[in-house]
């Protein structure tokens, strides 16, 4: 493994805690983190108690292989080659659901755009290339929503609110959408 280190993966040991629960003060989205920059990489990862666990993952700690034995060195080796290709099937993948969100919003039909777009974070993959571009157009069609939602309360249009609680369900906006309907009744 020192010399995978220096040239082929870098190890990190993630300190094992058996404390499962969430933080009460973690912010709910449906956009992906990285599960090596949480509050608890153990719990993310779901390493069973007692258990030795080797994730084999990408640099941004999307994981591709998860292995109970201590491997040998080759075994490792020849995983580590490995994610390279898987990491560039998912990117295609990602790639894909994209380019057909893309389409979809140049249509000025968000409800699908969105749909797509949530296909990549169930994915729970970070750092790639697509899904940072995913990522960013989500943000762009809430941050335009949020204005129309501002519009729509203050014209009291419960029709336009209810319209697009359908067109973003499931999405970060959901309770505001359902606070400010409640807000105009």
């Amino acid at each position: 493994m020192a010399e995978l280190s220096k040239t082929d993966a870098v190890f990190v040991k993630i300190a094992y805690t058996e404390d499962r629960e969430v933080s009460p003060w973690a912010e709910e989205s449906v956009v992906p983190t990285s599960k090596l920059l949480s509050d608890n990489p153990s719990r993310d990862y779901d390493v069973p108690v007692g258990k030795t666990t080797i994730i084999v993952a990408d640099s941004y700690g999307n994981e591709y292989y998860r292995l109970s034995k201590t491997p040998k060195g080759d075994q490792l080796k020849a995983y580590i080659s490995k994610v390279n290709d898987q990491s560039e099937k998912a990117s295609e993948k990602l790639q894909k659901n994209l380019d057909k969100a893309k389409e979809y919003l140049d249509k000025q039909d968000r409800k699908n755009a969105v749909k797509y777009l949530l296909k990549n974070f169930d994915e729970e993959v970070v750092g790639l290339t697509p899904q940072e571009e995913s990522v960013r157009m989500y943000h762009e069609i809430l941050d335009a929503a949020r204005s129309e939602l501002a519009t729509m309360i203050e014209k009291k249009d419960a029709d336009g609110i209810k319209s697009l609680a359908k067109e973003l369900k499931k999405t970060d906006m959901e309770s505001e959408i359902d606070d400010a309907l409640e807000s105009v009744k």
